[in-house]
């Protein structure tokens, strides 16, 4: 295996995960998937039934379900903000991602409640130490039954640290999912008296504004009964507690390292493609559009703009 990876194969990885990209069936869970190059160097992520058209393998995996769900490409999304906000948008031409740690959840990243932390370490305890007492052909660990239970136990102190320093370098952009408007969020983020706008974009439209970067990931957040279930070690960041399922949120996900001292990042973006429509906040006053519409030119944005469908008069 070359490891040798193209911008090109990374999108085919991302964007044909769950099936191969040549015949389109399905994969099953820890079948063999290939990514690679055919002969005349197009990138292949293919099963078994297509592996003899592969003539440089760059990795081999054990396929896993997408630790999130991909919303359609016209699926609306919809990000409420005030005016500052906004204006820091324009003139930066990059959307703000937050540290993950910084988002305002305290169950940001969990892996459940506490109080079922038990059941948790006692599934990975026994699943480490049967790796470590079956390790791979050709490997011999040595190892005495004291030896072994104590890397197993470092492994559990080891995840949750793991899981812990990894919301120092997870940075995420929420979004919300819906066909309409939501008077809740517009209270949320742009209360009465104040002025604010929501930027209405696709699915699409937001990953092309990003560069259609395969390092970011977009995806719906999953919404779970913690009391009842766990986030998976590697899923975590699309769950969120089921309380919160009025959100309908979708959100774009990037690691980087090297920002993890940073309470975010400002990711450049198309705002012209970003921006499929700007929608004026119900509570704005009655001249802000005017203001709205002087402070795009000045920073030479331009996108459609419309008054909040909540601001329609109703009849008895």
């Amino acid at each position: 295996m070359t490891q040798r990876y193209t911008v090109e194969l990374r999108r085919l990885e991302r964007d044909s995960h769950d099936n191969c990209s040549l015949c389109g069936r399905p994969f099953k869970p820890a079948e063999a998937a290939h990514s690679g190059y055919a002969a005349d160097g197009r990138p292949l992520y293919v099963g078994s039934c297509c592996e003899a058209n592969i003539a440089e393998t760059a990795a081999r995996y054990h396929w896993e379900p997408r630790a999130y769900e991909v919303p359609p490409p016209s699926a609306l999304l919809w990000r409420y903000m005030d005016f500052a906000k906004f204006v820091s948008l324009l003139r930066d031409g990059a959307l703000f991602f937050s540290r993950a740690d910084l988002l305002g959840d305290r169950y940001e990243g969990a892996k459940g409640l506490l109080a079922n932390k038990s059941k948790w370490d006692q599934y990975y305890l026994k699943w480490f130490r049967e790796a470590l007492r079956n390790p791979p052909p050709g490997a011999d660990f040595g190892l005495s039954p004291e030896e072994l239970e104590k890397r197993a136990q470092k492994f559990i102190v080891d995840l949750e640290a793991l899981g812990k320093d990894g919301l120092r370098t997870t940075f995420v952009s929420c979004w919300h999912e819906s066909e309409g408007e939501s008077e809740a969020l517009w209270r949320l983020y742009c209360p009465p008296s104040s002025a604010g706008v929501a930027i209405r974009t696709t699915f699409t439209a937001l990953n092309l504004s990003l560069g259609d970067d395969p390092d970011t990931k977009i995806g719906r957040v999953r919404y779970i009964d913690f009391r009842k279930s766990f986030a998976g070690p590697n899923d975590a960041i699309f769950r969120k507690r089921q309380s919160l399922s009025h959100e309908r949120e979708a959100r774009a996900v990037i690691h980087r390292i090297e920002a993890r001292d940073e309470p975010g990042i400002r990711v450049p973006a198309d705002l012209k493609q970003l921006m499929q429509a700007l929608v004026i906040s119900p509570f704005a006053p009655v001249w802000f559009q005017d203001v709205l519409n002087e402070t795009m030119s000045r920073f030479n944005v331009v996108a459609p703009t419309m008054t909040s469908d909540l601001t329609s008069e109703p009849f008895y």
